[in-house]
């Protein structure tokens, strides 16, 4: 009995070390609206892993979890193999996407609050089954950065820039 429970916990922190290496840091670049459905909207998000170690990283694939103030909004998910080369940066398109049900319930209290936080918690898959690596990133973005200042002295309310949708082929 005593070798079975031996053997499960070598099995256990076996399966345990897979799933919680630090993967490549992960920050935003650039974000683009694609398709908007009155459910889903698909958005491009253009993210910069940065890897720290001395030797490259290649990944298989990617799972990308996206939070606003806490708030889960959707998931990329990525198949394409990327390496990371050692102490180096690579930029990656990855699709995700949006419950607009989600965002409708909070988008008022982010306008109303000028600014919201963001939450980027990511997994990395490597060659083999047991090789995943995790990797989190939040921020704040303030929305008066985002808009242009008023040149007028008027107490006119700002004007929110206006984000181009492609029209769907």
């Amino acid at each position: 009995m005593k070798q079975i429970f031996t053997l499960l916990a070598v099995i256990g922190l076996l399966c345990g070390c897979g799933g919680g290496a630090p993967g490549p840091t992960v920050s935003l670049v650039n974000l683009r609206f694609e398709d908007v459905t009155a459910l889903e909207t698909t958005a491009t998000f253009t993210l910069r892993l940065s890897n720290e170690f001395p030797q490259p990283v290649k990944l298989t694939g990617e799972v990308h979890k996206i939070y606003l103030n806490d708030l889960y909004i959707g998931k990329g998910l990525s198949d394409q193999i990327v390496e990371v080369p050692r102490l180096g940066t690579v930029t990656h398109e990855v699709k995700v996407h949006l419950s607009n049900l989600a965002l409708a319930t909070r988008i008022k209290s982010i306008i109303e609050s000028k600014s919201f936080s963001y939450r980027i918690a990511s997994v990395f898959h490597g060659d083999s089954r047991l090789s995943r690596m995790r990797s989190e990133s939040t921020g704040k973005l303030e929305l008066k950065d985002l808009l242009p200042e008023l040149e007028s002295d008027t107490n006119a309310p700002p004007v929110a820039p206006v984000a181009q949708i492609p029209a769907s082929s």
